[in-house]
């Protein structure tokens, strides 16, 4: 996109080149692969980006916590409640309270909830395949091999600690 110009007096310093700048690079790159339309599965029940991403999380890790959740998939705490909410009420999770910690909600798939993930997840396989597609077979290892190292740096994955059952 060409620069545009800006009003008379408004001379920014410091500007960011958005093109090296990682955080914007990576939010770009995310919102473009997370966009999935509405899903529509088995009896007419439609699941959302963000449905989908609590639901593959407890499908891909067993029962986990709202705080868990929202730093996996990142999302607020709130939204978090929302989403768990409505899925509750669909009948594809379900919430229970923590007997180590009374204040926390363990949240789990259910087997409808098993059921629309299993139902998903091959398409949004053969997507993340064809976003690989650009790669050759080394470039992939690679790939995953920096990413991995930049989430390591950046130490965000909660600890097994955060509740204990």
């Amino acid at each position: 996109m060409k620069k545009r110009n800006f009003p008379p007096g408004v001379e920014p310093r410091n500007v960011i080149n958005l093109h090296d700048f990682l955080p914007y690079r990576i939010h770009l790159l995310a919102a473009k692969i997370a966009r999935p339309a509405d899903i529509t599965i088995e009896g007419g029940i439609v699941i959302r980006a963000r449905d989908w991403r609590i639901i593959l999380q407890l499908a891909s890790r067993g029962p986990l916590t709202g705080r868990e959740l929202s730093s996996m998939v990142g999302l607020d705490a709130a939204t978090i409640t929302r989403v768990v909410q409505r899925l509750g009420e669909l009948g594809l999770v379900t919430t229970r309270v923590s007997s180590a910690d009374r204040r926390k909600q363990i949240i789990s798939i259910t087997e409808a909830g098993a059921r629309a993930h299993d139902e998903i997840a091959p398409g949004r396989k053969q997507v993340a395949e064809g976003l690989l597609e650009c790669f050759s077979a080394e470039e992939r290892v690679t790939f995953f091999t920096l990413l991995d190292r930049l989430e390591e740096h950046l130490h965000d994955e909660p600890s097994d600690d955060d509740w204990t059952e």
